[in-house]
């Protein structure tokens, strides 16, 4: 018989009180509702000796999955909600016998439906089964109406269907998939298993509310006079987004630190249409933005994340049908990167379905690594503001960095001013706040005169801020430390922090150069390859800044040059080598084009196109900026009408000549290091700062800290020097390493490169990222996770998992550039090396990042700074540049490591301002969702009579005692018409 729920055959519902005797009931559904449940105790429990079910998730007509029903998050009348109530015990009830069972399919979901009845007399007349679409839930078994098509075939009797379907439940029972327990996920991520009839029954219960007079205040207070007496943010609509966010996996994984920063962001984002979240390195920041991003999604808003092309994976493994541990949340988001930010890049999306930017929809715009995005000069940036925000009507923006402050204070302006689509003014009736860049000037000034002093503290320089600095910090970022959040929640678990080991050093002779100063002294004197616009006759004027004066243009950058090749020196000699070879091909090449004109008169075109060719990596992004301006292209032909070819052919030759002697001596120092690479057993080494590297390395396999991690990072900005790391520690015997950069990755024991470093990232961290950070079905009673992550790994060995090969062939030594900095842990790793100090303090921060954070299995973790020697120090004044930069990034709530170094704790030290911070973090701890959804002033009561609304209010409570006095006692607590119904003291019954 087909049953379609529409036909004048019998419902499902109908069929199943019809011909249901004593007996054994089986059920196997993908979703079924509290009413149905109750439905089933209500009609045949009497008769079922024995109830197996098979089930999916839970669902509700009135709620959403798995959601305990609020009168205040709901758009349900008051009898509905008590009506759910009811329902909702009656399904405990139900639940709670011991002759229910109930299994849930893992990791399958399960999309069966089908009903066996098996009678306990042997009558096979009184068999049945019923299978097709209809879920266990009201509109499926036909006690609601519904537009969906049911279809389902219906028979009795002890036929060959109803045997197979018999067989068939039998085998999905026992089969491994179907589970008594249900996976769960506690605060941490730590998976845990419960039983699943306990699972089920405590999701139940949740909807057993016992409504305060405050909500049931509110409620009715709706209910009478609808808008007129709610703020525009207090609806019905709201509060159901509120109440579906607090029920989603992402928000309940979330520490409190991390639900409260996630309110403050919310509440930021709907009063100022921006935020910066700018907690700590290792904190959280991705999950605690995947929260609010699920919640202005629930709004209806496009969510678009723009982000670093690095961290694609990172964002990408979240969104919906991705099997992450958020699946249930069903992400969805676009995902585009920094460097899209141009017409170009945009173009490759138009035929896109998506239309992306091209619509009239609300939008979050989400951007990972902000302070990538801080400079309003750049074309990314201008990009952003006037093709993206400016076009878009309703868009917010929340940004996501540790260290929102970089280089200087400008960097936070720029990101305060894209909340505002870059209107200096844009704070004025929100904040008050006239003029972001005068704010800004004033604050820059006193930064450069602080920086000035012989003896600069942070306490003198806070005093010269304006106050509207903190006005714009306070209102408009959330930013955490350890320090700050340890005190406030028990269970965080981080590991401590060891005083960081600065070492000072640099090869002291390098081929016949005895010295830094004596290689200085031989560097090219004009780099004149770089600056073929000093030949030739050009219109000054004094207006004309740097970007736009060629021949400024080109004096600023040779300048840069000369610094970043001593940057590159104190990186390592061969990556000095590198370069130098670059700069010498460069120059030879100019003076071949010269050559060449002059014999044959062939005209060529001289520039600084591959200005940046000697150098890689982020570490001066001002050079970026100048190599890729405005140029003009600068002919042989110019130079000679100018009369100046020759000087120019002098001068390259001169430059040439000093990079052949420093090629030279380089090549020899390189040949010396190769000899000596050869002997058997040696370690030592002519690069004294390799050597120094060398014995740290030995000295931690021989330690036995953290039971005796061998596993360290050694970062550094170059590729040039991370191969030749790995190289030379290859060489010398060293085993288990690997080298990662943005372009190419090698471990010693393949001779292949790839560019794919996760699988090479596992073998390093396999606690963290295969362990952590991915599903298994395995499962471990261990209250300890290094015996749960043991026991894993022989699980893996037994169901020959391709995971176990990579955990039996580890990686320990992990060379990589700042490819590695932003957006990975690597935890496992108990040492970070900072081969080279990045110019940028963030990129400091960021790498210790790495391994100091939340769960980290180590008890202790430790940093190396290698500085180069005092010469070159006082030349670049590296040190100095970046304490005073450090000390700024602490104004914006950035954590710093005062130990990093003695001067640096001197210097950033000051109690006013830790002060202020925490007391910053405890107000947004106390956030609530009332501060944002219900206005104080909002409630409107100018045109109500506080008597005529006390008396409505008694008489709809009374209606509904009315109604449902035959329900259990304490349903509605407080609810009695005789006393005190008002959340305040103001309105007494």
């Amino acid at each position: 018989m087909l049953l379609d729920n529409e036909n004048e055959n019998l419902k499902v519902h109908e069929w199943i009180s019809k011909y249901t005797e004593e007996g054994q009931f089986d059920i196997v559904t993908g979703y079924f509702t509290v009413g149905a449940l109750a439905y089933l105790s209500q009609q045949v429990n009497d008769k079922i000796t024995q109830f197996n079910f098979i089930l999916g998730d839970i669902v509700n007509a009135e709620i959403d999955a798995n959601r305990a029903i609020d009168l205040l998050n709901e758009n349900i009348t008051i009898e509905a909600s008590f009506k759910l109530n009811k329902l909702a015990r009656e399904a405990v009830a139900f639940l709670q016998q011991e002759k229910v069972r109930a299994k849930t399919l893992e990791p399958n979901f399960c999309h069966a439906k089908v009903y066996l009845f098996t009678p306990q007399k042997n009558d096979d007349r009184e068999n049945y089964f019923i299978s097709g679409s209809s879920n266990l839930t009201e509109p499926g078994i036909g006690l609601k109406i519904t537009n969906n098509i049911e279809l389902n075939i219906a028979e009795t009797g002890n036929n060959n269907q109803y045997k197979e379907l018999i067989q068939w439940f039998n085998d999905l029972w026992d089969k491994p998939q179907a589970h008594k327990n249900k996976t769960l996920f506690d605060s941490n991520g730590k998976k845990y298993t419960k039983p699943f009839k306990e699972y089920l029954i405590e999701e139940i219960e949740k909807i057993f509310i016992e409504y305060s007079p405050k909500e049931l205040y509110y409620k009715v207070l709706f209910e009478l006079f609808g808008n007129q007496v709610l703020s525009d943010q207090d609806n019905p609509e709201f509060n159901r987004q509120v109440g579906r966010l607090e029920n989603t996996a992402v928000y309940q994984a979330l520490y409190d630190f991390q639900q409260k920063g996630t309110l403050s962001l919310i509440k930021m984002l709907q009063k100022y249409n921006g935020a910066i979240l700018a907690d700590a390195v290792g904190l959280g920041k991705t999950w605690s933005a995947l929260a609010v991003m699920k919640f202005f999604q629930l709004q209806g808003r496009e969510i678009v994340l723009l982000c670093p092309k690095k961290l694609q994976h990172n964002w990408h493994h979240y969104l919906k049908h991705q099997n992450s541990k958020f699946e249930k949340d069903q992400f969805e988001f676009f995902i585009r990167f920094h460097t899209d930010m141009q017409t170009e890049r945009m173009e490759k999306y138009i035929d896109r379905s998506d239309k992306l930017f091209a619509n009239d929809k609300p939008k979050l715009i989400v951007i990972d690594e902000s302070h990538n995005l801080r400079n309003d000069k750049s074309k990314r940036y201008k990009f952003l503001v006037e093709e993206i925000l400016k076009r878009n009507a309703d868009i917010k923006v929340l940004m996501l960095s540790a260290t929102p402050i970089n280089n200087s204070l400008i960097d936070i302006r720029n990101q305060f001013k894209l909340m505002v689509q870059g209107d200096t003014r844009g704070f004025n009736s929100s904040l008050g706040i006239k003029n972001l860049d005068s704010t800004f000037r004033t604050a820059k000034k006193a930064f450069n005169e602080w920086r000035e002093l012989e003896n600069p503290q942070i306490s003198a320089f806070i005093k010269e801020l304006p106050d509207d600095f903190f006005k714009l910090t306070d209102a408009l970022t959330v930013a955490r430390t350890r320090a700050m959040i340890e005190g406030q929640q028990a269970g965080l678990d981080f590991p401590a922090k060891a005083r960081p080991e600065n070492i000072f050093v640099t090869p002291r002779q390098i081929g016949n150069f005895e010295s830094f100063e004596e290689l200085f002294e031989h560097f090219p004197p004009m780099l004149s390859g770089y600056q073929p616009s000093f030949y030739i006759d050009m219109e000054e004027t004094e207006d004309k800044d740097v970007l736009h004066d060629e021949k400024q243009r080109e004096r600023f950058l040779v300048k840069m040059m000369y610094i970043l090749m001593v940057k590159r020196l104190e990186s390592s000699w061969y990556s000095f080598y590198s370069t130098v070879s670059k700069i010498r091909a460069h120059h030879q090449n100019a003076l071949n084009k010269i050559k060449r004109y002059q014999t044959v008169k062939t005209d060529a075109v001289l520039d600084d196109d591959d200005a940046s060719a000697p150098f890689e990596g982020d570490d001066f992004e001002d050079l970026d900026e100048l190599t890729l301006g405005k140029k003009r292209k600068i002919k042989l032909s110019e130079i000679d009408q100018a009369g100046k070819l020759d000087a120019y052919k002098k001068d390259l030759k001169k430059d040439i000549d000093a990079l052949d002697n420093l090629f030279g001596n380089l090549e020899r120092f390189q040949n010396k290091i190769k000899q000596e690479v050869i002997k058997p057993g040696n370690h030592q080494s002519a690069d004294d700062k390799l050597q120094v590297l060398i014995e740290k390395i030995r000295m931690k396999q021989n330690s036995r800290v953290n039971d005796n991690n061998q596993k360290l990072v050694i970062f550094t900005v170059y590729k040039d020097t991370a191969t030749y790391l790995f190289e030379q520690l290859q060489a010398r015997g060293f085993s288990r390493i690997a080298m990662v950069s943005g372009s190419s990755s090698m471990t010693d024991d393949s001779d292949h490169e790839t560019r794919n470093f996760e699988p090479i990232l596992q073998r390093f961290a396999p606690f963290t990222k295969l362990f952590k950070e991915q599903e298994w079905s395995f499962e471990s009673k261990s209250l300890s996770e290094s015996e749960a992550f043991d026991e894993w790994i022989n699980w893996l060995a037994e169901k020959n998992d391709p995971a176990y090969e990579r955990i039996q062939n580890p990686i320990d030594i992990l060379i990589a550039t700042d490819a590695l900095s932003e957006g990975q842990n690597l935890q496992d790793a108990d040492t970070v090396v900072n081969y080279d100090i990045h110019w940028n303090p963030v990129r400091i921060i960021q790498r210790m990042g790495r391994i100091d954070r939340l769960g980290s299995p180590n008890k202790k973790i430790f940093g190396i700074n290698f500085w180069p020697s005092n010469n070159i120090n006082s030349y670049l004044n590296l040190q100095g540049r970046i304490e005073q930069r450090m000390a700024v990034m602490k104004l914006a709530g950035s954590e710093v490591h005062l130990e990093f170094s003695d001067t640096f704790a001197h210097m950033a030290t000051d109690e006013n301002l830790e002060n202020k911070m925490k007391a910053r973090m405890m107000q947004q701890m106390q956030t609530s969702w009332d501060d944002i959804e219900v206005s104080e002033h909002g409630l409107g009561f100018d045109d109500l009579s506080l008597e005529k609304f006390r008396q409505d209010l008694l008489a709809e409570i009374q209606e509904s005692e009315k109604k449902y006095q035959d329900m259990p006692k304490g349903v509605y607590t407080g609810f009695k018409a005789d006393k005190a119904i008002c959340p305040d003291e103001g309105i007494i019954a």
